[in-house]
């Protein structure tokens, strides 16, 4: 599990390799979920991220720059 400095949990969501989505916990290669559409993968996320308290998404665009937290 990975923890920012406040001791949450971040979930990252990004392009994948393969052209999907993925959703991936931070510290982590293996993505927990992998999606078609970023709009499913940013539900997920957030649903993973309200699942255990003081968590946060972190999203990247295709270039892999952060565009929101």
């Amino acid at each position: 599990m990975s923890f920012d400095q406040k001791g949450s949990l971040i979930f990252r969501v990004a392009r994948g390799t393969a052209g999907q989505w993925v959703v991936t916990e931070d510290g982590f290669d293996k993505p927990l979920a992998a999606f078609d559409e970023q709009a499913d993968a940013l539900v997920y996320a957030d649903d993973m991220a309200k699942a255990k308290a003081g968590s946060r998404v972190k999203v990247f665009n295709e270039a892999g720059r952060e565009i929101f937290a």
